[in-house]
């Protein structure tokens, strides 16, 4: 039927385009522990990644979906690494007060 041949085609094309692509790969969304942690994911990753940066606190039901919807993608789209951080970890948590949350921050080549 019409939506397994869409299924078999788009696995087809996600495999062929990771025998292709010589990045790095992720696949998963990664917790950041730390200001020092989330620092380092932007400055030390390759310019030619896309980072992207969901700060968040527990118990706001928004940044709960918000996870859960990241963890999807960051499955589908391995070629971009998708990280969280609580805001209270960044060390500049005064910055994100709970009425801002959820926060998204997208970084490519340090900026």
């Amino acid at each position: 039927d019409e939506s397994c041949l869409r299924r078999y085609r788009k696995r087809c094309m996600q495999d062929m385009h990771q025998r292709l692509s010589f990045g790095p790969k992720y696949g998963y969304l990664f917790d950041l522990q730390s200001g020092e942690q989330f620092l380092e994911a932007i400055e030390k990753e390759r310019k030619t990644i896309t980072i992207i940066i969901h700060i968040y606190e527990d118990g706001i039901k928004a940044c709960e979906s918000l996870n859960s919807s990241l963890a999807c993608l960051a499955a589908e789209y391995f070629m971009v690494r998708f990280c969280k951080i609580k805001a209270s970890d960044t060390g500049a948590g005064d910055r994100f007060s709970p009425d801002i949350l959820p926060t998204l921050l997208v970084y490519r080549g340090g900026e």
